[in-house]
């Protein structure tokens, strides 16, 4: 299967390297006392789609509610519940609810390397999977503005690595900060740093080689 080779570079995660490629100046998530911050377990999960012979990511976009990630580029995901077995079980959950994808319409490939969001206090357990079918998207109104495919090849340009002044949820301007610039959305945060991951695991697999390159 074309993911196959995906599947089998997981056991070689390049971790917080990637990540700080992205924000080189993060304190790496493996660092933090995350007993002493009591932080929140959460999971995202990370969906590649091959169609005729191209892959693609998805992405969601919040809605604007005034919390701490309004209106960013994300993952489907959130904080692990109660009922939640495993973290697994949460991101398959929550992209359920986001997106209206069910746990049989994903192949679960592996996990990536977590992330720790020091500004709403969650670690993050990402999931690498892959859809085997068509999916037509419910989103959840209340949680989620729009969801976009995007060609994975898109992260190879290196016009889609661009540096902006973004306004936080406090509407401070952060400096020249990396981002991913996808289908005109700005893709910074954890969302970015989990994506460089995915980026260095696919060209580690070969699978953007020939055919699946944008020329």
């Amino acid at each position: 299967m074309w993911y196959k080779n995906i599947k089998n570079q997981l056991i070689y995660l390049p971790g917080e390297k990637a990540h700080l490629e992205m924000v080189p100046y993060r304190k790496l998530s493996s660092t933090y006392n995350l007993n002493k911050t009591n932080a929140k377990p959460s999971a995202v999960m990370c969906l590649l789609s091959k169609q005729q012979q191209k892959v693609y990511g998805l992405l969601i976009e919040r809605q604007i509610d005034g919390g701490k990630h309004s209106g960013q580029i994300a993952f489907p995901g959130g904080k692990k519940d109660d009922q939640d077995d495993s973290l697994l079980q949460t991101a398959l959950r929550e992209t359920q609810e986001e997106l209206g994808i069910t746990s049989n319409q994903i192949l679960v490939l592996g996990e990536l390397t977590p992330v720790y969001i020091p500004i709403s206090n969650f670690f993050v357990q990402p999931f690498l999977g892959v859809l085997n079918s068509k999916v037509n998207l419910t989103l959840s109104e209340r949680e989620i503005k729009s969801a976009f495919f995007f060609e994975i090849s898109e992260l190879l340009n290196h016009n889609s690595k661009v540096f902006k002044d973004i306004k936080n949820h406090k509407s401070i301007t952060l400096k020249n900060v990396p981002c991913f610039l996808l289908k005109d959305k700005t893709v910074w945060g954890a969302t970015s740093l989990i994506l460089n991951e995915i980026k260095e695991i696919l060209i580690n697999s070969k699978i953007l080689d020939n055919h699946f390159v944008k020329k």
